[in-house]
């Protein structure tokens, strides 16, 4: 079981680092194409390379993996589109790219790139040691990928945060619903990713609500009952 993990562990390594050299390399090249073009393409390919992957290196339970979490994905254009076109506080520039209620399309399959490597790191260390430590660990590597990712993308730029508190590019409302994310998508990848397809598409719509709530409960505490910023 170890060395099975270990080699799950290492084949993942390498995966997200030929991804990442190929992204940089797709994004930093120069030419014409519009960033949100060059963007799509980096998504797509990822979304290709994790399968193909995963049946290359015989690993079922990465295809288990990103089946869950692609439609989790696809469905979490509607909590970006709800802070992006109905509170106003989230940016998504023009980049080129195809729009749905002002959330460029890539980010329907963006998401399944951070919640992968978020569950991997969880059933890594639920393996060690305890489950405990597992949901430490996804509370962990949520908030360093999520976090990191705010603090950084707005450089691309993908999106920027408007008219809220913000530590170092990062919304403070963000902070704690994106940790129960990956919290909640690990969760419920564990109890479903064996259950038929209805079940499994019932528990990512179910974590993009429970995102979505959290969003708002704590959009409402932070920025309206704590800093009472004006709207």
């Amino acid at each position: 079981m170890m060395s099975s993990l270990l080699t799950s562990e290492r084949d993942a390594l390498l995966l997200y680092g030929l991804f990442s050299l190929i992204a940089l390399a797709a994004l930093l090249f120069p030419g014409e194409l519009a960033v949100g073009i060059r963007l799509s393409g980096v998504v797509i390919l990822y979304n290709v390379m994790v399968p193909v992957w995963a049946l290359r290196r015989n690993h079922p339970e990465w295809i288990r993996l990103w089946l869950f979490l692609l439609p989790l994905s696809i469905l979490q254009i509607f909590p970006d589109a709800f802070l992006a076109s109905v509170l106003g506080v989230l940016v998504f520039p023009d980049t080129g790219s195809p729009s749905f209620a002002n959330v460029p399309l890539f980010m329907g399959g963006m998401w399944v790139i951070p919640l992968f490597i978020i569950v991997l790191i969880g059933k890594g260390v639920e393996a060690r040691f305890t489950r405990s430590h597992a949901l430490l660990a996804v509370c962990c590597a949520s908030a360093v990928l999520f976090l990191g990712s705010e603090s950084v993308l707005w450089t691309i730029p993908i999106w920027y945060a408007r008219d809220v508190m913000v530590i170092s590019h990062i919304a403070l409302y963000l902070v704690i619903p994106e940790i129960l994310l990956g919290l909640f998508t690990y969760g419920a990848f564990e109890l479903f990713h064996m259950r038929p397809l209805q079940h499994r598409l019932g528990a990512a719509f179910t974590v993009m609500v429970v995102y979505l709530g959290n969003l708002c409960f704590f959009y409402l505490i932070i920025e309206r009952l704590i800093f009472s910023a004006p709207h």
